[in-house]
């Protein structure tokens, strides 16, 4: 076989490939960005670390909602191509450089980004009737500690706990409990936001507008007006078609390790691995 032939037989073989990987690539799904404070604070201050970075995927192609925690801890180069850790970026940086970074290593396109005051969100839980989960001991006793104990809704004990929103939200903010760390406290926020989802499947449309309208107070955007409805309708769908909830998280196991940054402790990441696992998660059911 003529080997100007053979190199034309691989070159079409290859092509064959690429075309077949475009062809199968999730198109139908958009990313935006939730950002949460660090911090009691009742109002949004603009040079906030953001230890709660939540990429949420609506998917209308296979039905779903994809929720994917990234570490406050994940080492990251910053926009100057410096390493940084990712609850920096947004103090440093704001929505454009915090946005850029996370499309840069996940090779996504980002629609917008929302910087949430989670003080906020309580009301949100309480509106929808709170949330039930169960609790260990570790968890309990970080619950008591955050809010001193002062609270008349506070659990008894380890167990299955109705929480309230303000209860919820000490759930969702521990960090010392255990051997969790962070992939714990990450994991927590995921199991509230994951009820929630549900109670919402019982939502009109106007009840999820007026939900937004509860916390846009409390928060900041790089969404025009269309943007946001837009989304509103797209996740009203989603919802009304029993969409599935599917939890992500970055690093994923085995694909990080220990290291530190100046004086601080940081997740150092593989992110080319973890690119290739949430490109897989998107492009199959």
């Amino acid at each position: 076989m003529p080997k100007r032939f053979l190199a034309a037989l691989v070159a079409a073989l290859c092509l064959l490939c690429a075309v077949q990987a475009i062809a199968e690539e999730n198109t139908q799904v958009k990313h935006y960005l939730l950002l949460g404070e660090d911090g009691y604070a009742e109002e949004i201050t603009d040079d906030a670390r953001t230890d709660t970075i939540v990429l949420v995927s609506l998917d209308e192609k296979y039905n779903r909602v994809i929720m994917t925690s990234v570490l406050r801890d994940s080492q990251i180069n910053n926009p100057k191509g410096n390493p940084t850790k990712a609850n920096l970026l947004y103090k440093y940086y704001g929505f454009e450089g915090v946005t850029a970074c996370l499309e840069r290593e996940l090779d996504i396109q980002i629609e917008g980004a929302v910087l949430v005051n989670f003080e906020n969100v309580k009301p949100v839980i309480d509106a929808l009737g709170g949330v039930d989960i169960e609790i260990d001991t570790n968890e309990y006793i970080a619950i008591r500690n955050i809010l001193l104990g002062k609270d008349p809704n506070m659990p008894d004990g380890p167990g299955l706990v109705h929480m309230t929103g303000r209860i919820a939200l000490a759930y969702m903010r521990a960090r010392a409990t255990g051997q969790g760390g962070d992939f714990g406290r990450t994991e927590r926020q995921r199991k509230v936001v994951s009820q929630l989802f549900d109670k919402c499947r019982d939502l009109s449309l106007p009840e999820l507008v007026d939900i937004y309208n509860q916390i846009s107070s409390g928060l900041l955007m790089d969404l025009s007006v269309m943007d946001i409805l837009k989304a509103l309708y797209s996740g009203f769908d989603l919802v009304k078609n029993d969409a599935d909830f599917v939890e992500f998280r970055i690093p994923q196991d085995g694909t990080h390790s220990y290291g530190t940054l100046g004086s601080s402790s940081v997740l150092s990441v593989r992110w080319d691995t973890n690119r290739t696992r949430f490109h897989e998660l998107l492009d199959n059911p």
